[in-house]
């Protein structure tokens, strides 16, 4: 069954894009249809993400490429729209096709088509991904890594992994802040850094944060299941562990203190 939200502000073109889908392909769920840039944005932080999202360019509170500023999106997506002249933008995001209205149902089916050709040669990957994922972690727990030569003006500066509150992605650089409350940019993802530093001390709490045990304050219970993590030095973003996530975090935290 494939998940599917759909983000338009026409409700009838919702309704008709909605019978289009179930039409070609009737294992679909439509999860639901979202108006505008602002409910779209609080949907996506309070449900778990869906399979694949149809995305209307054009919303009445402004453009589809407001919602990616202000959240990440990681599943597929298929923009429509009634122009062309966003196609670019578009593709430099996660699309994988941009259908024109009205849409036809040759089109939508091709697009179907194009996600679970898409989808079925990424399970082949995400196995191999698990494996290597898998692979690493034994090779953390074994031998984490505890040093860093992390470049700072024109200086080579040593810091241990110990050194290293929290992690974080500000404008696409990965920037670790430091117990004291020093901030340094480190040359890496954080996939990387989230298979090499010693997973007793340091837990992947969601895409934007790695935090490490000591500079955990306290954990509130939060809406929707999840629950958000007060931190020292304290983090201007809320740190948030998603409900899918909590029982692994407890684990985690209980387990290994």
């Amino acid at each position: 069954m494939t998940r599917i939200l759909i983000v338009e502000d026409e409700q009838p073109a919702g309704q008709y894009l909605t019978q289009l889908i179930q039409k070609i392909d009737q294992k679909t769920e439509i999860l639901d249809i979202i108006e505008s840039v602002e409910t779209a944005v609080a949907w996506l932080e309070n449900y778990p993400a869906p399979d694949l999202i149809f995305l209307d360019v054009q919303l009445g509170d402004g453009t589809c490429f407001q919602i990616f500023e202000q959240i990440s999106i990681g599943c597929p997506v298929i923009f429509t729209t009634a122009h062309d002249e966003y196609a670019l933008r578009a593709f430099k995001l996660n699309s994988i096709d941009y259908l024109l209205k009205p849409i036809r149902q040759e089109a939508l089916k091709f697009s179907l088509d194009k996600y679970y050709q898409l989808n079925e040669e990424n399970a082949i990957s995400k196995v191999k991904y698990l494996e290597e994922l898998m692979y690493s972690q034994i090779l953390n727990r074994r031998n984490p890594r505890r040093s860093f030569l992390v470049p700072y003006r024109d200086k080579l500066i040593p810091l241990r992994d110990a050194d290293f509150a929290w992690l974080t992605i500000r404008n696409g650089l990965v920037v670790a802040t430091l117990h004291d409350d020093r901030n340094f940019v480190i040359d890496k993802s954080l996939e990387e850094l989230e298979n090499q530093l010693d997973n007793s001390n340091f837990f992947r709490a969601n895409r934007q944060f790695i935090i490490s045990r000591q500079c955990i304050t306290e954990i509130e219970l939060y809406f929707n299941g999840r629950l958000l993590i007060r931190t020292s030095p304290s983090s201007s973003n809320q740190i948030l562990i998603s409900k899918e996530r909590v029982p692994v975090f407890k684990k985690w935290f209980e387990e290994l203190s």
